[in-house]
């Protein structure tokens, strides 16, 4: 049995990762016994799970109420592998010390831990962070990350060497996306943006360099999608700016595609990132992006005026410089070569190789 563990199947990027390949390897293997583990079954994307892949549920609300049950768990069912992310992993590294020494723990590291640290003010809650990563770092069989830099921040911060480890870029279902981005739109977009409503993400500084955008007479439309617990703050704000004839908040849609395709850009104005979903996925549509140069694999991906732009974190001015100068410079992009280019890096196939490959290594 391979256990796919996560915390619940809420919209974000690090389960979108985590269910296309557990899809993926489920097809690919059928003679593999492959399960969903969660902490709470619940979220949107469990209604793509097929009714051929058994799901079970910790029935936990966080990583340390997950412990002791994923303990059970694994003396009651004798997992092979036991593959998690987020809290989860955690959860995971813990009960190792419990459980049969044959069972194969693998992590996925879910962000950049020295940029999402600085978002922890209490000194003891950003400690605690870090002995979690430390806890990680010392206890799982292999760790997967998901560009080079992040395999750089980790170490640094913890201060370990992992066992085994390697980095692997998220995969894009070009083949779904693709079907549906035929969807009809309500409205098209100079810029959008994708990505949950809270503070990693920065829109206040997007909001500021759309008040700039606006006092220097440049016409655009940016239009949000996402929900978050920032929503009601974001709203009032861009009625206090007074974007409201230039800025929407779509809320979540479960099929953004439509409306990323149709944009000039996606603009990401993250304060940090692990690997962007949202960022390849646009590039496989053709969309080139502006991002910020935040911790993360944002430079990795982004090459200077061949598949986007990059700004300065959390500098309004600069980032209002570089929508400028892509409403400007819209015309120089080739949309197919970057489509093209992406396809070939982030294809599912090609990275569901080097999964497989880690799977089956650590499995043998």
């Amino acid at each position: 049995m391979i256990v796919f563990f996560l915390p619940d199947l809420r919209a974000g990027g690090a389960e979108r990762v985590m269910l296309n390949v557990l899809l993926k390897y489920h097809l690919a293997f059928p003679e593999e016994s492959v399960v969903l583990l969660l902490g709470k079954k619940e979220g949107p994307l469990l209604a793509e799970i097929p009714s051929t892949i058994p799901i079970y549920s910790l029935e936990a609300s966080n990583a340390t109420r997950s412990i002791r049950p994923l303990i059970r768990f694994c003396k009651k069912h004798h997992p092979k592998v036991v593959f998690s992310t987020l809290g989860s992993a955690l959860a995971a590294s813990i009960a190792k010390n419990f459980v049969s020494s044959k069972i194969i723990f693998i992590n996925r590291i879910g962000n950049t831990i020295g940029a999402e640290k600085m978002l922890i003010d209490n000194r003891i809650k950003r400690a605690l962070y870090l002995l979690a990563n430390k806890i990680i770092a010392k206890n799982s069989d292999h760790i997967l990350f998901q560009c080079k830099y992040m395999v750089e921040d980790f170490i640094f911060e913890t201060g370990m060497q992992p066992k085994k480890y390697n980095y692997i870029y998220n995969p894009v279902q070009i083949d779904r996306i693709e079907k549906l981005i035929f969807e009809e739109v309500k409205e098209t977009y100079t810029f959008i943006s994708v990505g949950r409503l809270n503070p990693q993400k920065d829109y206040e500084t997007l909001l500021k360099s759309c008040v700039i955008l606006k006092e220097r007479n440049i016409k655009f439309k940016l239009g949000i999608i996402g929900e978050g617990p920032l929503k009601k703050d974001l709203q009032e704000k861009i009625k206090v700016l007074n974007l409201e004839d230039c800025v929407h908040l779509i809320g979540f849609l479960p099929n953004p595609y439509p409306y990323m395709k149709e944009a000039k850009y996606l603009v990401s104005s993250s304060l940090y990132e692990g690997f962007s979903n949202v960022i390849i996925e646009s590039l496989c549509l053709g969309t080139p992006v502006i991002a910020t140069n935040c911790p993360g694999g944002n430079a990795e991906v982004l090459v200077e005026g061949k598949n986007g732009f990059l700004c300065n974190v959390n500098d309004a001015e600069d980032l209002a410089s570089i929508m400028e100068k892509g409403i400007n410079e819209s015309d120089k992009f080739d949309n197919k070569n970057i489509a093209n280019d992406a396809k070939v890096l982030f294809n599912m196939e090609t990275i569901f190789k080097q999964y497989v490959k880690v799977l089956k290594n650590n499995i043998e």
